[in-house]
């Protein structure tokens, strides 16, 4: 690149990848003809993103782009995506073992029934966590946010892998997943923060490759620690939360450090310009502030009464479903009757706050456009179809076939590798044809097949219908989540996309929570009621209620064909209903914006185009406008 230096506002508005790309001239043909005009129509042009401070930016999110001057071109960005694919290796191996136990360590003290009150309980913190996330990785920074996810994951498993009784599982299994989710939520906000619309579902898909390899690999260290024993999954909790700190210990440091050299940079680059960020209002305000002042900042910009409102609201609302088969009385149980009522409370209570009180609200109303609304509309139907299956999904074929421990475990994961492998594919398919809206719709569908296999399993549990429909289900999900992320993150400006991102993992997570209560409470009605049906001839309540506690006990159990069939029958009407669901994300998905993919960073803020600079170029237009700087003061 040569001629005159560019305004140091566009070293934070350029960021990755090449210098050339072949197809770019026809790339920018295609974005002029559908850009501006058709994001206006769209309902983009509200955000105005020519103007100079038209959106401020939060400090994480300058320095984040601060970050690409720091690495530059050379040895500093591969570093970067070395640490990031390093992450996504040693936390893919620790997904591919350690999804399932829950299950076993729950029928290790007989209360494997407590595994839907998990689900809701870990689906409610999964949605409520990231907004808090997201908040923290803008207002701080990304590394420093990853960080202290990766400490709570390994609090978490330590508590379950010493765990004594039953709560001590629940407790941890809440604490790893805020760290769990954290870790998910950052890895993909940090590839969005540094790839182009264009590549970003393929670096998404290569940064979670290694979950085809581990899949595989998985299954033999379940067998070897016989994870699945009355003990065995404590092994497989406490081995993760050593090993995936002290793996992720040369990745956070490359992290941190260059975050560090980035807050330096950012904050000197807005000091150069006009624009006035976020970073130097924040930087300005807290000094001087008392540490109650500095508390009370943090409480007002994170938002974190009106998510606390929340996340407690819909805990209130959905955990009794999983209880009312087991408390005395159901749903005329005073203390059900009271979490409904306190649920209904807070929660109307949070939508008051977060709609005329908040500061800074939750879902900012300038996130709100169709594309937006329609990917989570998508996200929505397919997360809750998906858990109308998949909250005893495994339990259930755990009892009904006749696997080792190691194909069952090769078995839970085939959704993971069919996502996985297939994902790159796709992401190349985008690159090349720069559309994502119609791959989507074509991957809901093959996914509705897979939905209609599953139904079938629970007349004929083959092998061959069980492995293709998890096949199909996979081949679906490859295309349908990254394509979410693709619309959601390509309709707001980079200010707005972790909150956004966060915001459509919230209604993911309703959904599933609303369907794992759900299918919580058919499994505490129907699997007790179909055991005393066929099973009450040959065992009393007491042994028919220790078979219903432990799938260890149900998959010993003789006669062997009452019990696949009590189980198969239990479940029958909740995969039909979770077939028909599934056809829901294919109605919203027509809405969204089939918007052109190209070397932006997001459809929005047209300026922002992803591009790395070599050092040499840095560090020229750098001494040039420190030069500018020093003649001004003169």
């Amino acid at each position: 690149m040569s001629g005159a230096p560019q305004p140091v506002r566009e070293h934070l508005n350029t960021l990755a990848f090449s210098e050339n790309d072949p197809i770019q001239a026809e790339a920018e043909a295609e974005a002029d003809k559908e850009g501006s005009e058709g994001n206006a129509e769209h309902g983009y042009g509200k955000y105005n993103p020519g103007a100079e401070g038209q959106i401020t930016q939060d400090a994480g999110v300058t320095r984040i782009e601060a970050l690409y001057l720091v690495f530059g071109k050379g040895w500093g960005i591969y570093a970067f995506w070395a640490s990031i694919g390093l992450i996504a290796y040693v936390y893919s191996l620790s997904r591919s073992t350690t999804a399932y136990y829950a299950q076993f360590a729950t029928s290790s003290f007989g209360e494997h029934t407590v595994i839907g009150t998990i689900g809701v309980i870990n689906a409610i913190v999964a949605g409520v966590a990231p907004p808090f996330i997201a908040k923290l990785a803008d207002i701080w920074s990304r590394p420093h946010t990853l960080t202290l996810c990766v400490a709570l994951y390994a609090v978490g498993y330590a508590m379950c892998a010493g765990a004594k009784n039953i709560q001590t599982v629940v407790a941890g299994q809440v604490i790893y997943n805020v760290g769990n989710t954290g870790i998910t939520f950052m890895n993909s906000i940090i590839i969005a923060d540094t790839t182009s619309l264009q590549w970003r579902a393929f670096a998404d898909a290569a940064v979670n490759l290694p979950y085809v390899v581990n899949a595989f690999v998985a299954g033999y260290i379940v067998e070897d620690i016989n994870a699945y024993s009355q003990n065995g999954w404590r092994w497989g909790y406490g081995m993760f939360c050593i090993l995936l700190p002290v793996a992720m210990s040369p990745a956070l440091a490359v992290l941190l450090i260059g975050d560090y050299r980035a807050k330096k940079l950012g904050v000197s680059l807005a000091k150069k310009t006009e624009v006035r960020t976020q970073t130097l209002n924040d930087s300005e305000s807290l000094k001087g502030m008392t540490a109650w002042q500095k508390f009370r900042f943090y409480w007002t910009r994170l938002n974190a009464f009106g998510l606390l409102l929340m996340g407690f609201g819909f805990a209130c609302l959905l955990t009794p479903m999983t209880l009312n088969t087991t408390a005395k009385g159901g749903y005329t149980n005073p203390s059900l009757i009271a979490m409904l009522v306190i649920g209904g409370i807070l929660f109307i209570s949070w939508l008051v706050w977060d709609c005329f009180f908040a500061e800074y609200p939750f879902m900012p109303r300038r996130v709100l456009n169709r594309t937006f609304l329609a990917c989570v509309g998508v996200d929505f139907f397919y997360f809750f179809s998906s858990y109308l299956v998949n909250a005893y999904f495994t339990s259930w074929v755990y009892v009904v076939v006749d696997w080792s421990d190691r194909n069952y475990t090769f078995f839970n994961n085939i959704v993971t590798v069919a996502m996985c492998g297939f994902a790159i594919f796709f992401g190349l398919l985008m690159r090349y044809t720069h559309r994502y809206k119609y791959l989507q719709l074509i991957g809901l569908s093959i996914r509705i097949i897979g939905m209609g296999l599953t139904y079938h399993a629970t007349k004929s549990p083959t092998d061959a219908v069980l492995v293709m429909s998890q096949v199909c289900i996979g081949f679906g999900g490859a295309i349908s989540v990254i394509s979410s992320y693709i619309g959601v993150q390509g309709s707001v400006p980079h200010q707005d996309m972790a909150i956004a991102t966060a915001v459509l993992n919230l209604w993911s997570s309703i959904g599933s929570s609303i369907s794992i209560a759900i299918s919580s409470s058919v499994w505490n009605k129907e699997v007790p009621a179909h055991l005393s049906t066929y099973l009450g001839d040959t065992y009393n309540s007491t042994e028919l209620a220790g078979i219903f506690g432990s799938i260890y006990v149900a998959r010993a159990t003789e006669p062997r064909a009452l019990v696949k069939q009590a189980y198969m029958e239990s479940m029958n009407k909740l995969f039909l209903s979770a077939l028909i669901v599934s056809f829901g994300s294919i109605l919203c998905g027509i809405f969204a914006s089939n918007y052109y993919l190209d070397q932006k960073h997001n459809a929005i803020e047209q300026h922002k185009i992803i591009k790395f600079r070599n050092k040499k170029e840095i560090e020229e237009e750098l001494k040039e406008k420190e030069k500018e700087e020093r003649s001004s003061r003169d």
